[in-house]
C-alpha cells in the first residue's frame, strides 16, 4: 500500500510527518507514506499533484490513497468550532464563473459546463466511494461540505453569498482542485481539515492557527493509528 499525503504549506505537512513517527514502526514495511507540498491555491495544486501521481504510475508504483490535509475556515462554528477536524466529502469551486449585473453565476448556472460532466456531480466534486478500510477511517471524523476559493473570504457579505450558493461548512484554497485531480486519475482520496478561524472575519490576529495545527496533528495520529492496527489483522 502506498499513501500520498499532501498539504499547501510545510507547517501543515509537518503535522502528518510528526504523527507518522509515532506509528511508523508499526506501519512499515507494508505501507509506504509519501509527503508533498502542493503550494497554495488550485493552480499549483493541480500541477504538482498531477505530476506526482503520473510519475508514480510511470514508475510502476501507483498510489493506493491520497489525502489532502490542512487548516481551514469554518462557516458554522456550532458544527465545526475552532480546533475541530472534518472530512470534507463534497467540494465546490466557489469562484469559477461569471460576475454579472445580477450577481455571481457558476459555469453550471450559465450552462457553459454540464453540471454532471465527469468528475462533477450536480456541479460538485464528491469524495469517491472508498474501499471499506479507507471508508472506516474517513467515517471517524464528522463530514463537511467545502467550498474552494482563491481569495480568502474576508467579509460577512461575501460569506453569506457563498453560504446561499453552496451551503458550505468549510473553506479552503485547494480542496476542490485536490478532488478534481484525484477523481480524474481514479485515485482513492479524501480531504482532512481542521478549523483555525471563522469565515468572514479576515483578521489573522483572531485566527487560532496553533490550535488548528494541534487538532490536525491529532487527526493524523488517529489516521495512522488505524492504519497501524490494520496491519495486524
Amino acid at each position: 500500500m502506498r499513501i500520498l499525503i499532501c498539504a499547501a504549506e510545510q507547517e501543515e505537512l509537518d503535522c502528518a510527518i510528526q504523527a507518522l513517527r509515532i506509528y511508523e514502526s508499526n506501519i512499515a514495511p507494508k505501507v509506504q507514506v509519501d509527503f508533498m507540498l502542493t503550494g497554495i491555491g488550485t493552480t499549483s495544486t493541480c500541477y504538482r499533484l498531477t505530476k506526482k501521481i503520473v510519475e508514480a504510475d510511470a514508475a510502476g508504483s501507483k498510489y493506493t490513497l491520497a489525502i489532502n490535509i490542512g487548516i481551514a475556515g469554518s462557516y458554522d462554528l456550532d458544527m465545526f468550532p475552532i480546533g475541530s477536524a472534518a472530512i470534507v466529502v463534497k467540494e465546490h469551486f466557489g469562484d469559477l464563473g461569471f460576475m454579472t449585473q445580477s450577481g455571481f453565476r457558476t459555469l453550471f448556472d450559465s450552462k457553459t459546463l454540464d453540471a454532471n460532466l465527469f468528475p462533477f456531480t450536480d456541479g460538485a466534486l464528491n469524495m469517491p466511494k472508498l474501499p471499506p478500510f479507507f471508508a472506516d477511517i474517513a467515517a471517524t471524523f464528522k463530514s463537511a461540505v467545502g467550498v474552494t476559493v482563491q481569495t480568502v473570504t474576508g467579509t460577512e457579505e461575501t460569506a453569506a453569498s457563498l453560504i446561499k450558493k453552496y451551503s458550505p461548512q468549510i473553506e479552503s484554497m485547494e480542496g476542490a482542485a485536490f478532488y478534481y485531480v484525484c477523481l480524474n486519475e481514479y485515485l482513492n482520496c479524501f480531504e482532512l481539515r481542521s478549523v483555525s478561524n471563522k469565515v468572514g472575519d479576515y483578521n489573522p490576529d483572531n485566527w487560532e492557527t496553533p490550535a488548528a495545527l494541534e487538532a490536525l496533528k491529532d487527526a493524523c495520529k488517529e489516521l495512522f493509528r488505524q492504519i497501524a492496527e490494520n496491519q495486524h489483522k
